[in-house]
């Protein structure tokens, strides 16, 4: 996942369909904090509206044979809504310039084992606005130069 800067690797373990995925990510250290893992399935779904197509991603904390963890494992709960509109008259003409999305993220993650209150703050106010400004410019990069598809 090239948007995500707070990962060491991640590996896809298992396709459950062709739109939900068994993910094994191991995240960088936090000093003072031990390393921690995760292991989650995935599901993307886009969600029709209107003319446009709304997308929602869920990630949800599971266990699996193929990821047994000798790290601290930490557990989540997350949800990714992008809404796109248009700002132009017609889908026909619509430049990418006149296209927008709207994130709505909202995340649960206990990191598991203990870490202080404090630090745990610490890190989610500084790693959220950054994980959402990376994931932007990562989709904004990748879709540049490419043709508007609805």
């Amino acid at each position: 996942m090239e948007w995500e800067g707070t990962l060491d690797s991640s590996r896809m373990i298992e396709a459950l369909s062709d739109d939900t995925l068994i993910f094994n990510q191991v995240h960088k250290r936090v000093w003072p904090a031990a390393q921690r893992d995760t292991c989650f399935w995935s599901h993307i779904r886009s969600v029709p509206k209107e003319d446009l197509n709304d997308w929602i991603v869920v990630n949800y904390s599971t266990t699996h044979e193929l990821a047994p963890s000798d790290k601290v494992r930490a557990t989540l709960n997350v949800a990714l809504i992008c809404e796109t509109s248009i700002d132009c008259e017609s889908k026909s003409v619509a430049k990418r310039s006149d296209i927008t999305c709207k994130i709505t993220y909202v995340a649960l993650i206990n990191p598991g084992g203990w870490a202080p209150a404090n630090v745990l703050r610490t890190v989610y106010k500084r790693e959220y606005p950054k994980f959402l400004k990376q994931f932007t410019n990562y989709v904004i990069n990748k879709t540049a130069k490419l043709p508007v598809l609805f």
